[in-house]
């Protein structure tokens, strides 16, 4: 047995085949449009800004100067430890292949 055909069906399915028929489906969005008046619109050609010339300057004039001795001393003693490792891992392969045949 077939089931009845109601008028809410039928409206729902009046809105699907409309909703088919569109090429693009309906969308609901707020649009809202930003000021543009926080935008640099001319004027003077001089960064007001510090360049980061000056910012490390300052930096290392009165924040890092005895932090950035002893860091600058750290990587250098670990540079040095490095170098004598790759060095030494060097003069053992040159040895072995060196070595006359058994």
């Amino acid at each position: 047995m077939k089931p009845k055909l109601t008028a809410a069906d039928a409206r729902a399915a009046e809105i699907a085949s409309a909703q088919r028929s569109r090429a693009f489906p309906i969308i609901d969005c707020n649009y809202q449009e930003f000021p543009l008046d926080r935008f640099y619109e001319g004027g003077s050609a001089r960064n007001e800004r510090p360049s980061f010339l000056d910012i490390s300057r300052e930096y290392f004039r009165y924040e890092a100067r005895r932090n950035f001795l002893a860091e600058g001393i750290f990587f250098l003693a670990l540079v040095a430890i490095l170098a004598a490792t790759f060095i030494s891992g060097a003069l053992v392969i040159i040895r072995f292949l060196q070595l006359p045949e058994a």
